[in-house]
């Protein structure tokens, strides 16, 4: 899942509720790639690290857990050379949540294997290329509209639908679906 939007859309805040969720319905234990260690509550259960190394050894070193990249735009979304550990991310954990600022964040191949989005509002020419991916015209138009703090939630193959949540709810823990 890629979490995208721009400064002071709450993409950081809305992740860490999700992060929460899945240690509140699902007891899934999160590793988190924050290069801004120590500003956001990722919860109990997530194992922090503002250390790109660290991050790819916790990552092929375990399974099962939620994984989280913020960030991306800055820290290695386009390099080639993290399309293996992108791909080693959705194989061996059920969760991924990759944090950046536009379309442009992630290579090709990266956004090819994404089964959901989460868009803050966007421009017209960055709807646009996301409803080519999510193969869903109505992305191209609803996510422009969207309100600060609201997002555009696209799973491939099932309607995009607006969600937004309380801080309440984020520090809860959300979920995405029943």
């Amino acid at each position: 899942m890629a979490v995208i939007g721009g400064s002071e859309d709450g993409k950081t805040f809305l992740t860490s509720g999700l992060v929460r969720g899945e240690w509140r319905f699902n007891r899934r234990r999160a590793i988190v790639f924050d290069p801004w260690k120590g500003e956001t509550d990722w919860g109990v259960s997530a194992w922090v690290t503002d250390d790109f190394e660290k991050f790819r050894r916790a990552v092929a070193g375990t399974r099962g857990c939620c994984v989280v990249w913020d960030e991306g735009t800055s820290t290695g979304g386009r390099a080639r050379d993290n399309v293996h550990l992108f791909t080693a991310i959705r194989h061996l954990h059920p969760s991924l949540y990759f944090i950046g600022h536009s379309y442009a964040a992630m290579l090709p191949i990266m956004r090819g294997s994404l089964t959901g989005v989460l868009l803050a509002v966007r421009d017209a020419d960055d709807a646009n290329e996301w409803a080519k991916v999510m193969v869903d015209e109505s992305v191209r138009t609803m996510a422009t509209r969207l309100a600060q703090y609201e997002f555009l939630y696209k799973r491939k193959h099932q309607p995009a639908r607006v969600v937004k949540f309380t801080p309440e709810e984020i520090k809860k823990g959300i979920r995405l679906s029943p």
